[in-house]
Order: structure tokens, then sequence, then C-alpha cells
């Protein structure tokens, strides 16, 4: 057996075990400083070249960026020159187009030979308003609506002509002739289908309903929906009425229902009200002439004027001598008139001369001045007007007419009688008209005073006591007018000429079944208004090339989804498959028709997705300088065949003087890429193009970064113009597309552009 022995380390001398001496100590810090500083060099010297690096980076850039800017200057005046050849090129063609047009419809209307009158032609016009007012044999209902067809269309012809021809072509004296005939018209219709009325009337027992002996009437045709009731069994449990095929019902009071009274309802698909509003056109501007400057005083007046100055230092430096200003003022007077005998014969010679002059200079002045705008001043109105710059009447005006029922033929052993009434129609008053009980309906009061909660639940009951209880009034609302919220009902002031809101109580809004039901005191013209901005602003919006001279334009609103495909100068609307569809918007669809009359189509049908010049107090926007937006919209237009643009979420972000759009060439007709976000950011294929007033550049960023940069990209260059920045960014097959482009394709698109705005209201 053996036995190993291990051999044990020898002990430490000092007193604690592993404890370093001070030289070591010394040592490991010395290492630790020299390995410090080795860091620090190493860091600094990193840190110089990198700084080196920026600097060398920033340089060249500077020097790319200076060295672009001096090529784009060289080239910015033949590249503006370029494109304003192009725009007043198509701006020509597309005048002479419509010069050609007009002239055609022109001769057209004249060698009409439908027995229609010319409206344009005072003689004509007001030989058929004659005709047709001293006839009475066309008074029946039946004629009335008739004749009214070629009336609307007359109205229409002259509301065509005074929006379609050229202020240097339409002379103030024709447009005001024009709106005269247009209101003399409307006020035949309005004449013939009242004697109308009153020729039922007078009928009415022949016509009455065997069940409830009243009279019950309905006539129509594309344009009027004329319903009336007569109240011939004056049977106060039939206060309730309903005409079922229209969707049209009202209840009466008992006072009323007692009465020899009629209720006529009149639908008129159209409104013909709206426009004698204050608040229906677009606030004016006032232009500002500032005086003309100070004539320059003539050389006799400046010495005597330096004179009286040079008398007055005098008086202020020197002392005067006793009597020597009277003195003075002797020789100063003596001399004057001296100088005035001898100044009467030039002035007489002198003077006609003298009068030309002036009134050339003054026109002179008066052309150079400059001429200021200002807004025009606004006037407070009552809080129950309805503001036609930010609501709209929607589904045309329905008449709602209490009327006297005159006295009815009487059978008497075997003779009629027949009393002798006027032909006129009377309209009954209705006590509810007071203002105050319109205030109680409306839940309004003066400003100072304070409604009681419980005075507008209590508001048929406060009418009553008043002597005038509300009426109820039950319908459905147009199936080709789409409302977005529940409408306000309105009814028109023949006296403040506007819509009001006051004086309706209990309104209740079914939105599947698209039926209002309200109680009003008020009689008369009534409507339903909805928010014009409710659409607003808008989501995003794209714009892309289908083939040469024809795109889509897609507009993702608030509340609804629209395409509008143009093709050549026109265009039609539809909805996308895969949004919400619209029943109400079925019969605009797939209907080819100009920009204007589409976008006439569009409004009327509740969709109003066109701001007018007030709507940015309204709307949040991304305000822009108006002449850089139009020109976009001019050059979006030329390069629409080729090259597809879309809204971007850094143009809120770029200031009121630069534009930032998505654009990429497109030769395919391919689905709306703005949904294919996920794809377009791998591919990259899209490309931010900012524009000003002086030049259009491609952003270094893409619209997925997080940060906004006005830094260009690499390898492009700045140009005068989006125009030209899309033409070097084009194949040259995208160009040779874009030059087949014709006026009216560009026209067509610019319109649509310009009226929705969609780079300031999205």
């Amino acid at each position: 057996m053996k036995i190993y022995y291990q051999e044990q380390p020898p002990k430490q001398k000092s007193g604690k075990k592993g404890k370093l001496s001070k030289a070591e100590k010394e040592k490991l810090k010395k290492e630790e400083a020299e390995r410090k500083a080795k860091e620090e060099e190493e860091a600094r010297l990193r840190a110089e070249e990198e700084e080196r690096e920026r600097q060398e980076r920033e340089r060249q850039e500077k020097e790319e960026r200076a060295r672009i800017e001096a090529e784009e200057r060289k080239r910015h005046a033949a590249e503006v020159g370029e494109l304003n050849s192009i725009l007043e090129g198509n701006l020509t063609a597309l005048e002479n187009q419509n010069a050609e047009r007009r002239a055609k419809a022109k001769w057209d209307r004249y060698m009409l030979c439908d027995g229609s009158p010319d409206p344009t032609i005072p003689g004509e016009i007001n030989t058929y308003m004659n005709l047709w007012k001293e006839d009475d044999s066309k008074n029946d209902i039946e004629s009335v609506l008739k004749e009214s067809q070629l009336t609307h269309s007359l109205i229409g012809e002259l509301s065509f002509l005074l929006d379609d021809t050229p202020e240097e072509e339409l002379s103030e004296k024709d447009a005001v002739n024009y709106k005269q005939t247009i209101l003399e018209l409307e006020t035949l219709l309005a004449e013939k289908l009242d004697i109308a009325t009153v020729d039922l009337l007078k009928d009415a027992a022949s016509m009455a309903d065997q069940e409830t002996s009243n009279l019950q009437l309905v006539q129509q045709n594309e344009r009027i929906l004329l319903m009336l009731w007569g109240n011939l069994s004056k049977n106060p449990r039939f206060k309730t009425f309903e005409f079922e095929e229209q969707n049209f019902g009202f209840e009466l009071t008992k006072q009323l229902a007692s009465l020899d009274i009629a209720i006529r309802i009149m639908h008129l698909k159209y409104d013909h009200l709206s426009h004698h509003c204050r608040t229906f056109h677009s606030k004016k501007k006032k232009k500002i002439v500032p005086p003309p400057p100070e004539p320059e005083p003539e050389p006799e007046e400046k010495a005597e004027e330096e004179k009286k100055e040079g008398e007055g230092e005098d008086a202020e430096g020197e002392e005067t001598i006793p009597g020597m200003e009277d003195l003075t003022l002797k020789l100063e007077s003596e001399q004057a008139e001296d100088n005035e005998e001898e100044k009467k014969e030039g002035e007489e010679e002198g003077d006609e001369k003298k009068e030309g002059e002036e009134e050339t200079k003054k026109e002179e002045e008066a052309e150079q001045a400059p001429v200021e705008e200002e807004e025009e001043e606004e006037i407070e109105e009552d809080e129950d007007v309805v503001d036609l710059r930010q609501y709209q009447p929607l589904g045309g005006v329905m008449y709602f007419d209490l009327l006297h029922l005159p006295p009815q033929p009487k059978n008497a052993k075997g003779w009629l009688m027949t009393q002798d009434v006027c032909d006129e129609l009377k309209r009954m008053p209705y006590p509810g008209n007071d203002n105050k009980l319109g205030q109680t309906l409306s839940g309004t009061l003066p400003m100072g005073q304070t409604l009681d909660p419980k005075a507008i639940a209590s508001a048929a009951a406060a009418a009553e006591a008043l002597g005038a209880p509300p009426v109820g009034l039950n319908f459905t609302l147009p199936e080709n007018v789409l409302f977005s919220e529940e409408p306000q009902m309105a009814y028109w002031s023949p006296e403040g000429k506007h819509w009001r809101l006051d004086g309706f109580a209990d309104m209740k809004y079914d939105e599947d079944g698209r039926t209002v039901s309200v109680k009003t005191i008020n009689f008369g013209a009534l409507t339903c208004t909805q928010d014009k901005h409710i659409n607003m602003p808008f989501q995003s919006w794209e714009l892309r090339p289908k083939q040469a001279n024809n795109a889509l334009l897609t507009i993702i609103a608030a509340l609804v989804e629209i395409e509008i495909e143009i093709k050549e100068g026109l265009c039609c609307f539809r909805q996308p498959e895969d949004s919400e569809i619209k029943p109400e918007l079925e019969n605009i669809k797939e209907k080819w028709v100009t920009p204007k009359e589409l976008i006439q189509l569009l409004y009327s049908a509740g969709v109003n997705l066109f701001p007018t010049t007030e709507s940015k107090k309204y709307v949040s926007i991304s305000e822009k300088e108006d002449l850089t937006e139009e020109g976009v919209y001019q050059q979006m237009a030329l390069t629409a065949s080729h090259f597809a643009y879309s809204w971007s979420k850094w143009n809120a972000e770029s200031g009121t003087e630069k534009i930032v759009i998505q654009g990429t060439e497109l030769l395919q007709d391919e689905p709306v890429i703005e949904r294919r976000k996920q794809k377009r950011k791998e591919k990259d294929e899209w490309s931010l193009l900012m524009i000003s007033s002086q030049r259009a550049m491609k952003l270094r960023m893409t619209e997925f970064d997080d940060q906004f940069t006005e830094d260009f990209a690499e390898g492009t260059e700045f140009h005068a113009d989006l125009y030209h920045m899309v033409l070097d960014l084009s194949t040259e097959q995208g160009t040779d597309r874009m030059k087949l482009s014709s006026f009216q394709f560009v026209d067509a698109v610019y319109q649509l552009l310009s009226a929705t705005r969609v780079i300031t209201y999205s």
C-alpha cells in the first residue's frame, strides 16, 4: 500500500490573504488610466472622423443642392413658358369649342319649330305669358300641369344661359332681363296653379270620397305633386287623413276640423325660393379703390408756402421791428393784386387745356391705383334664420296651405244652384304665426330669458292655450335624396325672404323608414335642411389613370365613398362595390354628363363634396395658397392620363405655402392602390412630391416615415412646376400617353379637382 502526500503551497508572509501591494495598486491604476485615455482618444478620433464625414456630406449636399438650384434657375423660365403655352393652348381650344357649341345651340333654337317661344326674345316670351294668362280655357289642373312642363323648360333654358354664358358675352341688361323673366314665369305658374285649385274646390262635392264624404284628389307630373283635401263633412272625428300612395298625412285640430277649410299639399321637386335668400350666394368682396394721391402744388403755391415757412422761421429767429409787419403785409397785398391781373389773361387761355390734362391725369391715376378687396360685411341674423352658406334645403319645396273652402253647388227641385264666388284662392290666416308662440314651440327665447325645461314638452298645450294648437304632419322623405343625419324642418318667410326654423315641435325621425313626423303652426312653403359640410373633411382621395383620356377620381368622404370616372369631356358617378351602397343615389349612377351637371346632380341628391369660399369657417382644413393649389390642379389634369396621385398625411405638416401629395406613374388599369398600403410600403412605388409657388421636388422621405423633412431625393432635380417634375419621373411610354390627352379631358379633370378641392379639404 502506497501513501501519496500532496504538496501544500507556501504560506504568504503578509498578514491578510489576497491583499495587493501598493506597487501593484499603482500599476493597476496606471493601466486603467492608460486604457481610459486610449478609449477617449479613440472616441475623440472617431467623433472627429464622423464630424468630418458629416461636414463633408453636408458640403456635398449643399454643393449638390446649389448645383441643382442653379440648373433649375436656368431652366425655370423655359419650363414656366412651356407650361403657360400648353395651358393657354388648351384654354383657347376650349373657348373656341364652347363658342361653337353656344353658336350651334343658338342656331338650333332659332330653327326650332315646335311652337315654343324663345325666352331670350322679350316679344316672344311676353306674348307667351300674356296668352297663357288670358286663356281661361286652360285653367283646369290637367292643362296647367301640362303647360308647366314648357314653363319649367323655359326657366331651365334661361338659367343655363345665365350660368353658361361668359360675362364678356352676356350684357348686364340681358342678365337682368333673364332673371326678371324667370321670376315672371314662376309667378305666372303659381297663379295658374292657384286658379286651378279654386276650380277644383268649387266643384269639390262632385269629387267627394264615398267613405269620408270629403274631397280627396291627387294630380301630378314629373316635377309637381298636388294633393288636395276638402272638409265637406265637417265631422270632428275626421281630424287625421293620409294620402297613402304619396306617404303624406296630416292631423287637424278640433277647431279646424269643423270649419269650411281645405288643405293643399303641393310638393315641388325643385327649389325656386332659396336663390332669393341673401345667404344663398357666396359673399361678394367689395372693391376698395384707395383715394388718388394729392396733386403736387403749383410752383407759385410752393413759393408762397416756402415764403410763409421762411416768415415763420424769421419770426422765431429774429426780432421784428414795430410797424414793419403792417408794411410788409401792405406790400405783399399790392404785389398779389398785380400778379393776379397779369395771370388773368393767361389763365383764361389755358383753362381748357389744363382741365383736359387734369382729367387725363386722374384717369391714369385711377387705372394705376391698386384695387383692394374687402369681404362683404356680415349682417347679423336672427338665430332661427337658416344660413344657406352652412345648410342646404333638400328634396324640393313642400307647400302646406290652409285654404277657404268655397260654398258648394246645391240641388234644389232639379235646379243646381251655385253661389257666385271670386276666382281668387283664399288662404286662411292661422293665429299660430304669433312670434311668441313660435319661440315656445321651437324651444328658443330672446337673449337674457331662460326657458323652463318643461316648456318644450308642453308646447302643444301652451299653443292651445293661446288659441293656435299645432297641426301634425307626417311624410316620407324623397327616395332620391340622401339624408345622412336627421333633417331640420324650415319654413319660408316671404317678408324676410329666408328660411326659418322656429314654429316646429315634437319632431320625430325614423331613419330606417325615412319618415318624419312633426307638429307645426306654420302654413306655407316648408322644406328639409341638412348641414352642407357633413361629408367634410374628406378622409382620403385618389386620382388614377385607366388609359389615355380616361381616369378615375375616388373620394372617401366622412360618410360616403364615391367614384367618378372621367372620359374625354364627360364623367359619371359610381359607388364602389366594397362600400356601403346608398339606394338614394341609384338614379344618378352611370349617367354620362358634363362635370357641371354631375356636380349639380350630386348636390341635389344630398352629396355635397364641393366646398365654397365660406366652407373653411365650418370645416377644419389644411389651408393652402389659392394660386398654388389651382396651379397644382391644372397640372394634375395635364398628366392624369398616365400619372396617379393620392392624398398624403404630410400635406397638413407642410404649411400654407407648400403642398405635399403622393404620385406614381401608372400605365395599367389596376384596382385602387390606396387600399393596398402594405404592398405599396413594400415596393415603395409612390413618391412624395412637394410643390410651392416657386418649385416642385421629390422628397427623400416616404409616406410611412415618422417625421417630416424637406430633404430632396437623391438623383432628382428641382423643377419650376409639378408638370415638369412628373415628366422627369415618367417613362417614355407614359410621356407618349400623356401627349395624347385632349383638352376636353384635361378640362373635365380640372373642373372636378377644383370643385372638390381635395388637397385642402382632406
